[in-house]
This record gives C-alpha cells, structure tokens and sequence, in this order.
C-alpha cells in the first residue's frame, strides 16, 4: 500500500502521542521531525524511530520526502507555519484551534487554495469510532428528538504566567486551548447557530480566560458548555432526547459510549483500541492526501470557520464582562 510520507514541527506532548499513533497505520509513515534545537529533534526522533531531524522548520518543509506536515506547535504560531508549510506544496493537518481568530483562518483557507494543498484543522474528536457511534443512535432516533447538549472539559492547570496556557503571547486561555473541544461538541449534534449566547467568564492575573461557561441558546434546543484551567470538570459529553440520553466521558479522546433510558442503560460501545487514538484521523487524512482531495469530509473548512467564529462571539463576551 502507498503511504503518505509525514514530518512533525515540534516536539512537544501533543506531538509524540502523535508520533506514537504511526504504528498503528497503514498508508502513513514519520520520516522527519523538526525543532528549534538539534538536541530536542535527535531524542524526538530517536525515540519514534524517525530517519530524519532537523533544527530547524524551514530545512523540514524543504525536504522533498515529506508530502505532509502535522503541525504541534504553540497555537500562535498555527497560522505561521501552516501557511509556510502550505507555501512549499506541502499537505498541512494543523493542531487546534487552527488559528487564533476568524480572519487568520479565511486567509489561511484562501492560501490552501491558491496553493492547491490539502489543509485540516486536527479535531481528532471527531474521527474516534465513539463519537460516530453517538452520531449514528442520534441519526438512527434513538434518543428522540434532540434538545440539550451538555459538554465541559476542564483541569486544574497550576498557573505559570508565562506557560503556554497563561501566557497571553502564545495565545493562552482555556477557550481556545480546551474550550474548542465542548464547541465542536456542540457544532457536530446540532449544526446551526445559536439565536443568544450568554457566557461567565473568569480570568487569570495575566488577563486570559481560566473559567468560561457558555450557554447557547438556539430557541428548541440548548448547549451547556464549560471550560477550566482552575478545577477539574465532570468531563463528560451528553447528548440529551426526548427519549433516552448519550454520555461519553471523556468525549474528546473517546473510547466508549454509552445510551441510557430514564437511569437505565440501554447500550454501549468501546473501540478496544490499543492506540490513543490519533490513528482515526492520521489514517483518514491520508487517505484523502492519497485520493487527491484537498479537504476532509468529516471535518471540512466549514467547520473550521464555525468554531473560529463561534469562540470569536464568546471571546467578545470577555470584553463586556471586562
């Protein structure tokens, strides 16, 4: 089987679940890594096994090996090196949030399509076999009509200001850091836009969001959603009908499922997967690479325009809290 030949910029957490997932494809293979320094890439590499590291992200979307780039870095930095990456010819699955704001993605967009390149924003979520069991009892009418979705994601995450997660130069925050996750929870089971928005929100010494909760309201159904850096959440996702409701703890990595009646269960569904689960994506997007496409059905640009979107109204809810 032909594979797509892959190469990660960054080296950090995200990037090596990433890396570790390869094993369990196919039509991918890692051939190279780049980092800001030649030490950090060589351990990367040779703990995944990858021929090639680089110190550098430039001498990486130069090689002419690499048809496809994962980009892991900071989120400040997802508009940079997607669009440099893009730039080379190079197929571009980016970490989300893909960019920062609306406008950054538009011309993101735009490039991917003067460019003739593949572009995804990396909401592995919604490839987990999970997350699309939940869709089919959805679309099958096993839980009724549908009329309340409820999903938080939060942990307490010990303050640094000038960490990624607080530090508002790297684009910190818990909404675009974990808070995309419940609004594309939200997005994927209900698919319009909310008539209101109402949204609490605390915020760190270094002026970004650590405690966000948002209600959208979309008249016959609503979205419960929360995000935290101050505490752990429930970190579940509820899918609620007129006549049973889905939970999937911890929805974001999902591995199973379950469907309740009243307080009883009524089925569920595990994946059994050895991975973490980066794998359904990885094998999905290269598929695609390999057929020629240049955005993925399941999570076209579209929805990446929503969330931006979506996160942007939240974020103007900031300002008059402020």
């Amino acid at each position: 089987m032909k594979k797509v030949k892959w190469g990660i910029i960054s080296t950090g957490r995200i990037a090596g679940e990433f890396a570790s997932d390869f094993k369990y494809v196919d039509n991918a293979e890692l051939v190279a890594v780049a980092s800001r320094s030649q030490e950090s890439a060589d351990a990367f590499a040779q703990k995944h096994g990858i021929p090639k590291a680089y110190d550098s992200y430039q001498k990486l979307y130069e090689d002419p090996n690499v048809e496809a780039i994962y980009v892991a870095t900071p989120h400040n930095f997802h508009f940079e090196n997607s669009k440099e990456a893009l730039a080379y010819g190079k197929a571009v699955l980016c970490e989300k949030p893909i960019t920062i704001n609306p406008q950054q993605f538009d011309e993101l967009r735009a490039f991917a399509k003067e460019k003739d390149c593949y572009l995804m924003e990396g909401m592995w979520t919604y490839f987990h076999p999970a997350i699309q069991k939940a869709q089919e009892w959805v679309s099958d009418g096993r839980i009724g009509q549908l009329v309340q979705v409820k999903a938080d994601f939060g942990y307490a995450v010990p303050f640094d200001a000038k960490g990624r997660m607080y530090n508002p130069d790297l684009a910190g925050g818990a909404l675009l850091d974990m808070g995309i996750y419940p609004i594309a929870m939200a997005w994927l089971f209900l698919r319009k836009d909310p008539k209101e928005i109402h949204v609490t929100c605390h915020k760190a010494s270094t002026g970004v969001d650590d405690d966000v909760n948002i209600l959208f309201d979309y008249g016959d159904e609503t979205a419960n959603l929360a995000t935290s850096f101050r505490s752990k959440l429930h970190n579940n996702l509820f899918v609620i009908g007129t006549e049973a409701t889905i939970r999937i703890p911890f929805f974001w990595k999902a591995s199973e499922v379950y469907l309740y009646k009243g307080d009883e269960q009524v089925d569920y569904f595990h994946d059994d997967r050895e991975s973490i689960g980066f794998n359904h994506e990885l094998r999905a997007v290269s598929q695609d690479i390999l057929d020629g496409k240049k955005e993925s059905a399941i999570m076209p640009h579209p929805h990446s325009a929503k969330f931006q979107e979506l996160m942007s109204k939240v974020m103007e809810r900031f300002l008059i809290l402020r």
